[in-house]
């Protein structure tokens, strides 16, 4: 009953996302063949043993590498993410958020776990690819948390990101810093341990700022600083604003196809892809809107429902994945309100794009495939 409430509530959520591509019918009839494919790969992947899956998930890493690789030899653009193949253009990043973390649970050790979690990541970020990236740095680290029996590891990745954020205040820093060691000297973690961590914390404190003035593109830095004082940045939240004007004019019902001003005259940038909830909203109303989160929420938290099984596999591949579509969920929503900045994160299922679409349905199909099989 679980699954089946699950593949309903993905399979409603493309095709709502095919219903807001109304009217171009050209691009209805793109997302409707990438959903067919995406369809049948589930089929197919889903009736496969899942642990003969993970024993051929090196595979899968490897290829996704070399295609994150040939993007910077076939993408000649400033911002180098896809690979033409004529029919479809293909977004290795995306294929990246489900390949290598059923890849890294199938490995023995966590530093290694880490190493190649953060490769990919790498390679994404200097497309550059910020959003992305940090959807990968997130599921490496849901994967190290659930598979480690080293809590203080668990605690230094966490603390990593944080040391990043409060590297631009020097009294935040040295505060957290101390805090660091606290904890960690509680723990009784082995001196040698504890000095390599608070190095590696001080050369990410050190980095940071150096990463957000040469590391950053002009436009990356400016749509973060416009969430943080928006008056001073108005033009880079102006997408935002138009976002913020289609929700809020949308009403119960909607505006109807023709009657979405903001979708069809342009207002709107990405109506298809980035705003694809915002644009749905206008088009058919809060009710619709609602349905979308409901259903989005059927599917996270059923997938994690899952994870309360005896199978530790089951379990293992039910967090990840639901961890995957909740980030990706949550983002996308942050984004269109305007909490966070436009990053790029599609709404799983319901936005345009073959890549994530055939990603998303990939990841489902090892989540079926792990329930199938479940020992």
């Amino acid at each position: 009953m679980r699954t089946r409430l699950i593949f309903f509530s993905a399979l409603i959520l493309s095709l709502l996302g095919i219903l807001n591509l109304l009217p171009r019918t050209d691009l209805v009839i793109k997302q409707s063949v990438y959903l067919l494919i995406s369809l049948f790969v589930f089929f197919w992947i889903s009736r496969i043993n899942i642990r003969s899956i993970l024993e051929s998930s090196h595979i899968f890493y490897l290829i996704t590498i070399a295609l994150l690789i040939a993007v910077f030899f076939l993408d000649k653009g400033d911002v180098r993410r896809w690979i033409n193949l004529g029919f479809v253009n293909l977004q290795p990043s995306e294929l990246a958020k489900v390949t290598v973390p059923i890849y890294l649970l199938n490995l023995n050790g966590d530093l290694k776990k880490i190493l190649l979690g953060l490769f990919p990541t790498l390679l994404i970020l200097i497309e550059p690819d910020l959003a992305t990236s940090t959807v990968l740095l997130f599921l490496t680290w849901v994967v190290v948390f659930i598979t480690t029996k080293n809590l203080p590891l668990v605690i230094y990745l966490t603390s990593l990101p944080f040391s990043a954020i409060l590297s631009f205040s020097k009294s935040l820093f040295g505060l957290f810093l101390w805090f660091f060691s606290f904890v960690m000297a509680i723990l009784r973690v082995r001196i040698e341990w504890l000095l390599i961590s608070i190095i590696s914390i001080l050369l990410v404190g050190l980095a940071t700022p150096f990463i957000w003035e040469k590391g950053l593109r002009e436009y990356q830095r400016k749509r973060i600083l416009a969430m943080i004082n928006p008056e001073e940045h108005s033009e880079k939240v102006w997408q935002t604003y138009q976002s913020r004007i289609a929700l809020a004019n949308s009403g119960i019902l909607g505006k109807g196809i023709k009657g979405a001003t903001q979708k069809n005259y342009g207002f709107l940038p990405a109506w298809n892809t980035d705003f694809a909830f915002s644009s749905l909203v206008e088009t058919y109303g809060y009710m619709v809107g609602f349905l979308v989160i409901t259903l989005s929420a059927i599917l996270t938290f059923g997938i994690l429902s899952l994870a309360f099984s005896e199978d530790r596999l089951l379990s293992h591949i039910s967090i990840i994945y639901s961890s995957f579509f909740a980030y990706q969920t949550l983002a996308n929503i942050m984004s269109v309100m305007g909490v966070l900045p436009t990053a790029g994160i599609p709404y799983p299922f319901l936005s345009f794009g073959g890549s994530h679409l055939f990603s998303e349905w990939l990841a489902l199909s090892f989540v079926f495939s792990a329930f199938r099989y479940k020992i």
